[in-house]
């Protein structure tokens, strides 16, 4: 079973990383703001359940029929999966609230049956264990972005390249490349926009300065789920959101 967020359709479209529903026109990440303050709020209540099964990692994820929550314990050298079968219609948001109230109601109710805290935690744990799920698939990955502002970015448009490029050996060498065929393109002598001309100037020169004093973000995420770090206490969305 595969996430669905971040997922790219058929058709090239890319969804919410919150529901899994195709973007809207312009949108980046989300919908709506509503779909990623709600899935927020939600990843936010989960806490609660983590830190009560003493949770190293954890990773969320949705499938057409499924929501899931994967956990890795401190003390655990495997990796316990509780899910639960989605709503039609619901957002995998409010089907995730629906599985942490009922993990905490069966915890809870451990206790009644004279179970510890303890044992009641390691109970839930043991008996969701999948040994076939990697524990390092849940440990979240550092991941390099080139730092840009929007003007740099439409830099790179115009010079016909790519952010991905931007971590090329020869980059300065691919600016000076990509700069005389564009030339060539909006040069006024060949016909070309006198205006557009001076701004691939204007980019060629900040690129090329850009270039040998790089600057990069770094995020720890993991590709296609959210992902948790006990460390920080946070939720990270998938990597590209």
């Amino acid at each position: 079973m595969e996430l669905q967020v971040l997922e790219v359709t058929k058709t090239g479209l890319r969804t919410c990383l919150a529901c899994g529903e195709i973007l809207p026109k312009r949108a980046r990440r989300y919908c709506s703001k509503g779909c990623k303050e709600q899935i927020i709020w939600v990843l936010g209540l989960s806490q609660g359940l983590l830190k009560t099964f003493n949770v190293r990692y954890a990773t969320f994820s949705f499938t057409e029929d499924w929501v899931i929550l994967d956990l890795l314990p401190y003390w655990s050298v495997y990796v316990s999966r509780f899910r639960m079968r989605r709503t039609p219609g619901l957002k995998p948001a409010l089907d995730l609230k629906r599985l942490i109230l009922c993990s905490g109601e069966e915890w809870y109710g451990l206790l009644k049956t004279r179970h510890s805290k303890t044992s009641a935690s390691l109970k839930m744990i043991h008996q969701n264990h999948r040994k076939d799920i990697d524990p390092a698939s849940l440990i979240p990955k550092v991941v390099q972005r080139p730092k840009l502002s929007k003007r740099e970015k439409e830099y790179l448009k115009l010079l016909d390249l790519g952010e991905e490029e931007l971590f090329s050996d020869l980059l300065t060498q691919k600016i000076k490349t990509s700069y005389r065929k564009r030339a060539k393109l909006f040069h006024p002598d060949t016909g070309g926009d006198e205006e557009l001309f001076k701004l691939l100037n204007e980019a060629h020169k900040h690129m090329l300065h850009w270039s040998l004093n790089p600057r990069y973000s770094f995020k720890r995420s993991l590709l296609d789920c959210w992902s948790y770090d006990s460390l920080t206490n946070r939720w990270s969305p998938p990597q590209g959101g």
